[in-house]
C-alpha cells in the first residue's frame, strides 16, 4: 500500500488493548499489522530486508491522530537517513544537570 493508504488505515485502526503496531516500508510499499505484546517481528522475510520499520506500543491518541501518525513515520524514516530527529541540542552536555 502507499503512504496515504497506510495513514488512512492506521487512523481507522487504533490499537487493541495491550497491542503493538508494527509498520514497515520497502521502497514505496508500506505494510502494518497488530502484534501480540510478546511477538518479535522478523526483520527479514522472503529473503528481503525492510528499508525502514518501527514498532509502537504506547498509548494511541484520541485527538490529533494525523499529526501523531506523521510523526511516527518521520521517526521511522529518520532511522534510514531521513530528517535528523535528534531532540537534544548538540551543544548541551548529557545528562542534564540542574
Amino acid at each position: 500500500m502507499d503512504r496515504g493508504q497506510l495513514l488512512a488505515e492506521l487512523a481507522d485502526a487504533g490499537t487493541a488493548a495491550g497491542g503493538v503496531v508494527f509498520v514497515e516500508r520497502r521502497a514505496d510499499d508500506y505494510q502494518w499489522r497488530h502484534l501480540p505484546p510478546d511477538e518479535v517481528p522478523s526483520l527479514v522475510t522472503d529473503g528481503q530486508s525492510r528499508d525502514a520499520w518501527i514498532v509502537y506500543s504506547g498509548p494511541w491518541p484520541t485527538e490529533s491522530v494525523p499529526g501523531f501518525l506523521e510523526d511516527l513515520l518521520a521517526e521511522m524514516e529518520s532511522m534510514c537517513g531521513g530528517a535528523d530527529r535528534c531532540r537534544w541540542p548538540l551543544g548541551q552536555p548529557y545528562p542534564p544537570g540542574h
